[in-house]
This record gives structure tokens, sequence and C-alpha cells, in this order.
């Protein structure tokens, strides 16, 4: 049986509605790692947000966060972790600029989460757990740490100065991705330009030495989309984003809500 290295994105593509991991899902997968397949987490959320799901599925492989800006392997540790942030200075100069206009920012580093302006609206977004610690105040505070990637909500009527000033200004390093806006507020996603789901891939396949056709790609959204481009088989989540499933080789039949990947591997592995 051909072995293969099963990629998959955790919200609106492994996980359901709820934000978990059904016992279907899991089940399926523990069966499949038995058989000789590698099952490896991408996902764009930090660390502490997706270790349990990976703990649940027992897996041994690497762990690809922070939309590829961190690779860690929590079951071995002699993994060394791969980390892609960005450097202080471009990190406050964003900062110092936006400032006046932002709502609020945040970024996560291991399990340290640092905001601006915090606010209880947007926990669904901070994934906190028990170990998390709270770091409240300005990103050019000295002792914070590099982060692979952040999170700004800016008032709406600055937001072309704020894409033009990410693009411009910070040295070529930053690009964003707009999560979009409303009358008063335009949300952005700011990472590194190097960050990449499919480049992490592509490293965890010749960690493993699998070919590139033995790699078979899940995902959803936008920041799924190189990872799906990468892969030999890329399949868009049949709710995901139209300008993915455009761009991946197939579709799966069924949503994430209804076990989509399964219902996906089910016939593809056969």
């Amino acid at each position: 049986m051909k072995e293969y290295m099963i990629v998959c994105d955790l919200d609106g593509t492994l996980l359901n509605a709820s934000s978990e991991l059904t016992n279907t899902t899991i089940d399926y997968l523990k069966q499949i790692k038995l058989q000789g397949h590698k099952i490896v987490i991408a996902t764009g959320r930090p660390y502490r947000g997706c270790l349990h799901y990976y703990q649940a599925l027992d897996l041994d492989t690497p762990l690809i966060t922070d939309n590829g800006g961190s690779i860690v392997n929590p079951s071995d540790p002699n993994f060394k972790k791969i980390t892609l942030t960005i450097p202080k200075r471009i990190v406050d100069k964003l900062f110092i600029f936006a400032e006046p206009f932002t709502r609020t920012a945040f970024y996560s580093v291991d399990n340290g989460l640092y905001v601006y302006k915090p606010t209880d609206r947007l926990n669904w977004l901070y994934h906190e757990n028990e170990d998390t610690f709270f770091v409240d105040g300005p990103f050019t505070n000295r002792d914070n740490p590099e982060p692979s990637g952040m999170m700004y909500i800016i008032d709406v009527n600055h937001k072309s100065a704020f894409e033009s000033f990410v693009l411009n200004d910070c040295e070529g390093v930053l690009t964003f991705r707009d999560w979009g806006s409303d009358s008063k507020n335009a949300i952005f996603e700011v990472y590194q330009k190097r960050t990449s789901k499919g480049e992490a891939i592509e490293f965890v396949r010749q960690y493993y030495g699998f070919e590139p056709n033995q790699v078979i790609a899940f995902g959803d959204g936008m920041n799924d989309l190189d990872m799906l481009q990468v892969a030999y088989h890329g399949v868009a989540m049949v709710n995901g984003h139209d300008e993915v499933k455009n761009a991946a080789n197939a579709i799966s039949h069924k949503p994430n809500t209804e076990d989509g990947v399964i219902d996906y591997l089910k016939t593809y592995l056969k």
C-alpha cells in the first residue's frame, strides 16, 4: 500500500463547527497512522491553541503552527524548532505608525499572549489555556519577544495607509492578509513574507523523505492556498473559500461539519 503524508488544516477543515475533533476523525486518523501514513497538522493557530488536538490524535510528527511561521515536534525533544519571526525593530516601527488608529492588536509566542487594548470580543482568537500568560501593553515594550505574525484591528478610515506602510515602509520584510472590514474596523494579519504553510510542508516532506506525489493536503481558507498548490494533491473543503476551491486539485464531498476530510480519505486511500 502506498503511504502518504496527509496534511490537515484545523479550523474549517479537520475541526467541526464547535472546534472539536469528532470521534470519527480521531479513530480514523489513528487507524491510518498505524498503516504507515504520516498525519501532519498545519494551522494558523499558535502552538498552545492546537497542542491538545495533536495529543488527542497521538501524533508524533512535526507540528506546523502560525501559518508556517513555526515548526516544532512535541514528541521529539531532539527535533530543532524552526521559527520565522519578525525582527523587533520592524514590530516596533509598525506599532508606532499604527498605534494612533489601532483598536486592538495581539500576537502569541509560545504560551505568551501579548495584547494591546485587549477586548473580550476577541477571546475566541486568543486561544488561551491554563498555561497562557497575558501581557498587556504596547508592542514596543523592550522585553517583548519577536512574533511570527501579528493581528491588527484598526480604524477602517486608515486601511489604505496601513496597507501601504506594511508593504512599503517595513524594509520589505512584511506582507498582510486582509480578514475583512465593516463600517468601523478593518482586520489584518501581518506576517513575514517568507511565512508559508507551503514551505513548511515541503520541509516536513523532505524531512521524512516522501516523494512529492505522496503528499495530500486539506484546507479551506486563503491561508491554505499556497499549501494546496504545493501539495501534489490539494483538497479544498466544500465549505471553503471560492478562490481556494478554484486552485485545488479536488473538493471534498462533505464539509468540515460532517467529517469531510475523513469521508474524502476513505475513498482516496482505497
